[in-house]
């Protein structure tokens, strides 16, 4: 059998040279030649399109490098090099699937129907995506395992090396569109908000870099989209490859997802992976030695275990999970997905039992903190997690959440108040407790951080248009409060301290909307969203304070000849700042995990958590986010019970209770290696949302990821 050919050979230079030879007027042609492709495409849209431009100046060539940076040390260096599977990697067959994607019929016509068409051996999805030209779009079908994910990272990898070479060609970039569900937007938006997010790209330069049509997008996990918006998604996708007709674009998606979908991409080609053969298999257990002697010896024989060795993924797990275990340690009986549910089983137990790392936690802490979030990212269609995306939709009923607003708000205004009461006492105080109140009381639900600090004269004044009437409106009921509440202030002194409070109030946003990120951020952490507004909530607070303090000296003191207005002013300014600059979304954030972990649903230090989680191989990190070792870990991890522990201040390190935690665990969730799995007497349980059939142990549904209705009796 041959070997794959090594990323960094492929022919990409003499395509190249033969570009250059062509010409601008042989690109131009070409262009139109593609876009004729495409129905919905005309020459006047051709002509608004612009070229992949090379770096125009220093600064664009450092973020291009920094992007391409990143992308590769998140998903080539974080992902694809520790994946469990890429050390022994097997050439996966690959199968033309024509009839996958909606190819324009004049197209069709000259094309024989080449579906279903097996290519020659040794060609990588690399080579069929470069010889599709410019303007390339394909789309990666696979079983789940089939190793989708990682033949798209591969992919990266080779577009990576092309273009560290030239900068001028578009940057790749990966992105789940696992996300796009959430929001109903365009792609083109998503997109905006997704490099702000994933990559710290700037807003402002994400969308040049899109209109310029500068990146090339790898779009895993089509599948990952919530069920319901599947369809949308595809729509959306296609309405962007018409508006950006010269961004290339790869997607990926489970087969079975995608054929049940009406609505087809729009794309060039179309490849299936395809499983791995009775041979492949047999020799990368030979390569692993007499570790794997039992599980080569059962595979002979036993066709269950055969089926679930031809996903890359699951074979890979295979070598962790039975290394060095005897044949009769091994199942042989049961239907697929139980020896599946037994092979992750045991994969976890082992993982746990990694000496590598010193236990920081006990077993089942560690089980009920990743059940849990599994089992939001599972109900959300979320694939990679972000500390700072956590929301109040994770609590688990209306009551917690009526409640986590309340104290947010609470503490807010204490905090605020006695703020208010050191600078000038009683009526600071009260001046704190309104400024805060009034717009705690009217904040979303989501939690938005603010990370913007740097100045935009144009976004300046769009914000101080909305500025100063909100904050007149604001000072009119400030004057109406001090006038029904007893306080040394008469109705007009509050109109006039309203008043005040409207300029200052118009100005602070100004400023806050005037400031903006740096284009793009070079580090990245986790919970960097979080921490970048608690430093913006200080920065605008001190500037607030300066504007108020300033503004009551020379208006407070010198129009109205009241000498404590410079003091209350300083008040409004200062917390003004502190709310808008990012101090609320600070403040939601960490009244969230303060509930969240009185829950007990997460731990009291996440990220040092999730890093302990990454140490055992449940989880990879990808920058400042984090993702399952694979989407059928976290369906699995999803499908389990619930496990409940009490909330403690210390962690358990694993060895002082590591017999009572496993028998808690085996308990409350089977997780009994040695014992065989029951077989079930009912065989399925039918989703009342979508009637998908599901096995009688799960919790949610495989299809569209809703709770479901455990059967009432069992005969």
């Amino acid at each position: 059998m041959n070997q794959e050919q090594p990323l960094q050979n492929l022919n990409i230079d003499d395509a190249l040279i033969r570009e250059a030879q062509i010409g601008q007027a042989g690109r131009d042609l070409h262009q139109i030649q593609y876009l004729t492709v495409n129905e919905s495409f005309s020459l006047a849209k051709l002509i608004g399109h612009r070229q992949v431009k090379p770096p125009s100046g220093k600064e664009e060539y450092r973020f291009r490098e920094v992007l391409l940076n990143k992308v590769k040390q998140y998903w080539i260096k974080g992902v694809l090099e520790k994946s469990l599977y890429t050390k022994s990697l097997i050439d996966l067959g690959l199968e033309e699937r024509l009839d996958a994607v909606k190819r324009p019929s004049n197209i069709v016509q000259e094309i024989p129907n080449e579906s279903g068409q097996t290519l020659p051996e040794g060609k990588s999805v690399s080579d069929v995506f470069n010889q599709m030209g410019k303007g390339r779009t394909l789309l990666i079908l696979g079983e789940p395992g089939a190793g989708k994910t990682i033949t798209l990272l591969k992919l990266a990898q080779e577009l990576i090396a092309r273009t560290e070479k030239d900068f001028s060609q578009p940057i790749p970039v990966v992105l789940n569109l696992s996300s796009w569900g959430n929001k109903q937007q365009t792609i083109a938006d998503w997109l905006i908000e997704e490099l702000n997010s994933t990559y710290q790209i700037s807003k402002a330069l994400g969308k040049v870099w899109i209109e310029d049509q500068q990146i090339l997008l790898l779009l895993d996990g089509l599948d990952e989209v919530k069920i319901e918006r599947r369809e949308t998604c595809i729509r959306a996708i296609n309405e962007f490859m018409q508006e950006y007709g010269l961004i290339e674009i790869v997607v990926t998606s489970r087969i079975r997802d995608y054929e049940a979908l009406s609505t087809r991409l729009q794309l060039q080609g179309a490849i299936c992976l395809q499983s791995l053969t009775f041979q492949q298999v047999n020799q990368y257990l030979d390569r692993a030695g007499e570790q794997l002697e039992a599980v080569k010896t059962l595979l002979q024989e036993d066709t269950t275990l055969q089926e679930l060795a031809k996903s890359p993924l699951t074979l890979s797990v295979m070598t962790l999970a039975y290394k060095g275990k005897k044949l009769e340690d091994l199942p042989n009986t049961g239907s697929k997905e139980e020896r599946r549910k037994h092979l992750f089983d045991t994969y976890i137990e082992r993982m746990f039992k990694r000496r590598e790392y010193e236990p920081r936690y006990s077993k089942l802490q560690a089980m009920c903190w990743l059940i849990w979030l599994a089992q939001q990212m599972f109900q959300k269609s979320q694939t990679v997690f972000l500390l700072e995306r956590i929301q109040p939709t994770w609590l688990s009923n209306p009551v917690q959440k009526i409640l986590y607003q309340l104290v947010n708000w609470l503490v807010g205004v204490i905090i605020c108040g006695f703020i208010g009461w050191l600078i000038h006492q009683s009526p600071g105080a009260l001046i704190g407790v309104i400024t805060a109140g009034i717009p705690l009381t009217w904040s979303t639900v989501e939690i938005q951080p603010v990370e913007t600090l740097k100045w935009s004269w144009q976004e300046a004044k769009n914000f101080l248009k909305n500025g100063l009437p909100g904050g007149l409106v604001l000072g009119l009921i400030i004057g109406v409060f001090f006038k029904l509440v007893k306080t040394p202030f008469d109705l007009k002194t509050g109109l006039q301290l309203g008043l005040l409070y409207a300029l200052i109030d118009g100005l602070i946003l100004g400023l806050l909307g005037g400031l903006r990120g740096p284009e793009i951020v070079i580090r990245t952490i986790p919970n960097q969203g979080i921490w970048n507004s608690a430093k913006n909530a200080l920065i605008m607070g001190l500037i607030g304070g300066l504007l108020g303090g300033l503004f009551g000296r020379l208006i407070g003191e010198q129009i109205f000849g009241k000498t404590e207005w410079m003091q209350l002013c300083l008040v409004f300014g200062l917390v003004a700042g502190l709310v808008f600059g990012g101090g609320q979304a600070c403040l939601q954030h960490f009244t969230l995990r303060l509930f969240l972990y009185r829950q007990n649903s997460i731990p009291g230090n996440y990220v040092r958590f999730l890093e302990y989680a990454t140490e055992h191989i449940f989880l990879q990190k990808v920058g400042g986010s984090y993702i399952f070792i694979h989407r059928m870990l976290l369906e699995h991890f999803a499908q389990m019970e619930p496990v409940f522990i009490q909330p403690t201040s210390q962690p358990i390190h694993q060895s002082t209770d590591r017999n009572n935690a496993l028998t808690q665990f085996n308990s409350t969730n089977n997780f009994n290696r040695d014992t065989p799995p029951q077989t079930p007497v009912e065989k399925n349980i039918v989703c009342t949302n979508c009637s998908c059939n599901n096995p009688v142990n799960f919790n949610f549904c495989t299809k569209c990821g809703r709770r479901l209705n455990q059967p009432l009796s069992r005969d």
